[in-house]
């Protein structure tokens, strides 16, 4: 009979190779009078068993594990008692599955009986649950985040979501204590958002103790300070005649600049424009975006929000009389024209891409006022006079 604790689940070696041998009479079995006894005891057993490993689950917690074999489907299935008998199928041979394997299922399976969420499984329906909040993309990063906290503290994903209530020789509970020490306020507030009321009700509706993110539900992050945004007519100029330049050797590039400095797009929205979402009304041109702000998902057949653009962008596009996307590529196309902004127009940004959006709206706002920068790039008001406040027009040309 195989032991296995936590530390012993750590064994890669199949359960096949290492005390289970014998069950590969089940699988190879050309020898004959072992044979002719294997068959004698399949007439009489449906479930034959080909072993045992007992599982520690802590100090007090060994459960005795069988594995046993369906003759009659050839599938292998774990066998165990925990407030009742349990079966987990396994859609794998006997040679495949490790003594790890047996634990991390066990354990898994216990935790449901016993209505233990752990953060591996909390984290994990986040990120496959559309309705909490976010695309995919972004709900990754987020629990990149909190991931990258909990590794910081110690914390094995494998622990009770109970943890989450613990608190420091300070008396500090783990919100308090991250940002005290690591001083990152928007990478902490990405990680209260999970637990918002929305996300709450879900987590309710699952059955789960919600009490355990009571500290991160009370938890008031700390908001950064935006700094204005700064810009000059040399580097606007400076960046005008670089893409002039590489117009006609790099025309896939020139066109996404077109796209973030000329009609304020973020990068995620670059690569979904299409040649018929160029229109014109009323003798002005718009860009329809059939998308929400931010969000990648479709808000419907008659819903959209329009960026105005200048009559140049308009003609640029529109003058192919092509249909379908605008820009046929993705991240790796991205990350060359990130490398083109940086090694040939000379923005050193972490976000060279998103530089060009915000000097469209500095542009904007110092000459038709923040509500045309806001309007452009669909930010509210309260956003656009943080960054641009200090650039609007001013009225001083008075006489001293």
């Amino acid at each position: 009979m195989t032991h296995i604790n936590q530390r012993a689940g750590d064994c890669k070696s199949s359960i096949l190779s290492s005390n289970l041998s014998r069950a590969s009479i089940f699988i190879d079995g050309d020898n004959g009078q072992h044979n002719h006894r294997l068959l004698s005891q399949l007439t009489s057993s449906k479930n034959v068993v080909l072993g045992k490993v007992l599982c520690s689950i802590s100090d007090f917690v060994k459960i005795t594990v069988e594995l046993k074999l369906n003759t009659s489907s050839n599938k292998i299935a774990l066998f165990f008692e925990h407030k009742g008998a349990h079966r987990i199928n396994l859609n794998c041979s006997l040679s495949e599955i490790t003594e790890k394997d047996v634990y991390d299922l066990v354990k898994a399976k216990m935790n449901e009986i016993d209505n233990v969420v752990t953060l591996m499984f909390l984290l994990q329906y986040i990120l496959e649950c559309d309705d909490c909040g976010g695309n995919r993309d972004t709900r990754k990063k987020v629990v990149s985040s909190i991931k990258d906290y909990l590794k910081r503290e110690g914390i094995c994903l494998s622990s009770s979501t109970k943890i989450l209530l613990r608190k420091d020789e300070l008396n500090r509970t783990l919100p308090e204590r991250w940002q005290e020490l690591y001083n990152l306020p928007h990478k902490l507030r990405q990680v209260r958002s999970l637990f918002s009321r929305k996300n709450l009700v879900l987590f309710k509706r699952k059955g789960w103790d919600t009490s355990h993110f009571g500290n991160f539900v009370s938890f008031i992050p700390e908001t950064t300070v935006s700094q204005p945004f700064s810009t000059s007519d040399a580097e606007v100029q400076h960046i005008i005649e670089t893409f002039n330049r590489a117009r006609d050797q790099h025309p896939v590039f020139y066109d996404i600049y077109l796209l973030a400095f000329g009609c304020g797009l973020r990068q995620s929205e670059i690569y979904q424009i299409k040649y018929e979402h160029f229109t014109q009304f009323n003798g002005q041109c718009f860009l329809n975006l059939p998308f929400a702000t931010k969000r990648t998902k479709l808000k419907g057949i008659a819903s959209g929000e329009k960026v105005g653009i200048s009559q140049q962008v308009f003609d640029h596009f529109r003058c192919r009389e092509l249909q379908g996307e605008v820009i046929a590529g993705g991240k790796r196309l991205h990350k060359r024209f990130i490398k083109f902004l940086k090694s040939e127009v000379g923005i050193t940004e972490v976000k060279a891409c998103h530089r060009l959006r915000k000097i469209l709206g500095a542009r904007l706002a110092s000459t038709a006022g923040i509500y045309h920068a806001a309007k452009t790039l669909r930010n509210s008001v309260q956003v656009a006079e943080r960054y641009y406040s200090d650039l609007v027009e001013h009225r001083n040309e008075l006489e001293v």
